[in-house]
């Protein structure tokens, strides 16, 4: 095991020596046969974490010439139930210029389609996380523009809520805007609501104090959601990110509707927070 793990240190830094052009000659010696065979291997229970391993021990360099037989198959794979986790692995580990093929590709399918997809969701959230400001801008446009369908979908809804945590300032901004516009909808929505929520816990703080406003604004919203398994979580956050007057005419609204909320168990938990 010493001799072999001497080896492998020896390969690592033959790795880190090398010119780009070079890094392929050197790659299969280094981690084993991956090289040439990280697309089969990719869509392998097995194979997939040998090279999710690979990535993690690659040089820069290498570790580009492994992602880069990808290439072409970014849908197949975020669709895949193992390919996906290679996905989030080149978007965890390589620089954000180096995404950008993950970031065409995506494009060109359709970026709402891949934030609803069940793996899909998993390798847009990595990407927001890692990729360029401009980047994320070119995947989120797409999303605001299918703002509802994507907000209210199962795995859509966890796409939005991590934008709204790791996305740009301005872009974060524009999410909570169409929040706003749409606030009755989703807090009615069994996923949507968990989207209100989400900003009133993640978004910058001018957009957290923006969606409570807009949940108190609609007449007979807050009690609404407050009476709901989803919707109460987001009735509790608006009742802490409400100051002064305004906080006080929520706990109004609320009170003045207290059979209702005593009625139900989800409303009885609120009553508890005032």
């Amino acid at each position: 095991p010493q001799q072999q793990q001497q080896q492998q240190q020896q390969q690592q830094h033959l790795l880190q020596q090398q010119q780009p052009q070079q890094v392929a000659i050197v790659l299969s010696g280094a981690v084993a046969g991956i090289a040439g065979e990280v697309w089969v291997m990719s869509q392998d229970p097995r194979g997939c974490r040998e090279v999710q391993q690979a990535l993690d021990a690659a040089s820069p360099e290498a570790r580009r010439a492994l992602a880069s037989e990808l290439r072409g198959h970014v849908w197949d794979a975020l669709r895949s139930p193992h390919a996906n986790f290679v996905l989030q692995k080149c978007a965890a580990t390589m620089e954000s210029e180096a995404l950008q093929f993950i970031v065409d590709e995506i494009i060109q399918g359709s970026a709402e389609k891949a934030a609803k997809h069940k793996f899909g969701c998993r390798v847009f959230q990595r990407l927001v996380e890692q990729c360029a400001a401009s980047q994320v801008s070119t995947l989120v446009g797409p999303i605001i523009a299918d703002f509802s369908a994507v907000s209210r979908h199962p795995y859509g809804n966890y796409v939005v809520q991590h934008l709204l945590e790791h996305a740009p300032l301005e872009l974060r901004r524009a999410l909570v805007a169409c929040i706003e516009q749409d606030i009755r909808g989703l807090a009615a929505d069994a996923f949507g609501s968990a989207v209100v929520s989400g900003a009133l816990r993640k978004a910058p703080h001018d957009g957290q104090l923006a969606v409570a406003r807009a949940l108190l604004r609609e007449q007979g919203l807050l009690v609404f959601i407050a009476c709901t398994r989803h919707g109460h979580v987001a009735a509790s956050r608006a009742l802490q990110v409400l100051q002064g007057a305004e906080l006080q005419e929520a706990k109004r609204v609320i009170l003045a509707e207290e059979p209702s909320l005593r009625a139900s168990k989800f409303g009885r938990l609120i009553l508890q927070h005032l």
